[in-house]
């Protein structure tokens, strides 16, 4: 009997198409998982839940107010009136984070090369179509609940559009400008609200959450004593206008004679809970990644917040439902941010 020779034993042990179809697949993996990071990092995704959270709340507030019942969003079932909400909102967040990436781009190349478009993950003209998509979607969104809310989508795309222009390099402004975005997307699903106190507070959060990160995050320029100041006259200038206008629509109360003043506590108790915790952030490490990690905390509390509100209308189940998947959401993306990027590139070794 011949026995098989070496270079025999050792080409029926190998499979080069076997290999080059499993290199095929890990190959066509890594770039599937490369391009979802990039999407989003681009949308900023990960920070919708909070937007989209906010606007829910409001179209349950149209529900439970009975001078509102003739609005769209009373009159809309949930099943359709929460998917356009949520179409809207999220709209809007990725149209605003596409226009300031393609805005951004020289800039990040420079200080933030890891970034989608100065990484080479999405081309410049990708970042454009992509707003242009996102600005169409939310518009659509915000359709249904009237002429109202049409003109308040446009006030909020105008927002959008200075801040992302020039506003965001002037941090005063700057915060009170994300501070007015919260605000127009809240009234989109009901412009004649008469509870302004829970677009108080979001806009509230939202500026308090775009301060911390941007000082946590060490963003330039630094901010002084003046812009502070001017930022805090800006945040009470707004406050007494958004409260003052739901006083007006409710005869001179702070709340609408519908709201019991006691269901406050879930609400007020989350936020002070969460600023408590969040204002720990200044006395850790400062880095950019710690300034995107603050957002994406701000994030969750706005939604746990937004579940506290829902809790004060009497949408226990909705409450409920609304917490856990924004602490779902947020463990996802947690990961995904850890065990994405390993995917997307994962180490080599080496003998």
């Amino acid at each position: 009997m011949v026995g098989d020779s070496p270079g025999d034993r050792g080409d029926a042990g190998t499979n080069p198409a076997g290999d080059r179809g499993a290199s095929r697949i890990i190959a066509a993996v890594q770039g599937i998982a490369r391009k979802t990071i990039a999407a989003l990092e681009l949308s900023r995704l990960p920070l919708a839940l909070g937007t989209v959270s906010s606007v829910w709340v409001m179209v349950f507030v149209a529900r439970a107010d009975p001078a509102l019942e003739a609005v769209p969003a009373a009159r809309l079932p949930l099943w359709m009136s929460l998917p356009t909400a949520t179409v809207f909102a999220a709209g809007f967040l990725a149209f605003g984070a596409a226009l300031n990436d393609f805005l951004d781009a020289k800039h990040d190349r420079a200080f933030a090369p890891d970034r989608p478009i100065p990484s080479g993950a999405v081309r410049p003209r990708r970042a454009m179509q992509f707003a242009a998509v996102a600005l169409l979607a939310g518009i659509a969104g915000a359709l249904p609940f009237g002429e109202g809310a049409l003109l308040a989508a446009l006030s909020l795309a105008t927002i959008i559009l200075v801040y992302d222009a020039f506003a965001k390099y002037v941090p005063a402004l700057g915060f009170v400008l994300v501070g007015l975005a919260t605000v127009a997307s809240m009234f989109v699903p009901t412009p004649e609200n008469s509870l302004t106190l829970p677009i108080w507070l979001a806009m509230s959060q939202t500026m308090g959450v775009g301060a911390l990160a941007y000082i946590v995050g060490e963003k330039r320029p630094r901010l002084t004593r003046r812009a502070v100041l001017l930022g805090a006259c800006g945040w009470l200038f707004w406050s007494a206008a958004i409260l003052g206008l739901g006083v007006l629509r409710s005869n001179g109360e702070l709340l609408p004679a519908w709201f019991e003043p006691g269901k406050l506590l879930a609400p007020i108790a989350i936020a002070v809970i969460g600023a408590l915790i969040l204002l720990r952030s200044l006395a850790g490490p400062r880095s950019p990644a710690r300034g995107e990690q603050l957002l994406r905390a701000g994030s969750l509390w706005k939604s746990l917040v937004a579940a506290g509100w829902l809790l004060a209308l009497d949408e226990t189940a909705a409450s409920a439902a609304l917490a856990a998947c924004a602490l779902a959401i947020f463990a996802t993306f947690a990961l995904l941010r850890e065990a994405g990027p390993q995917v997307a590139d994962p180490a080599t070794w080496r003998g």
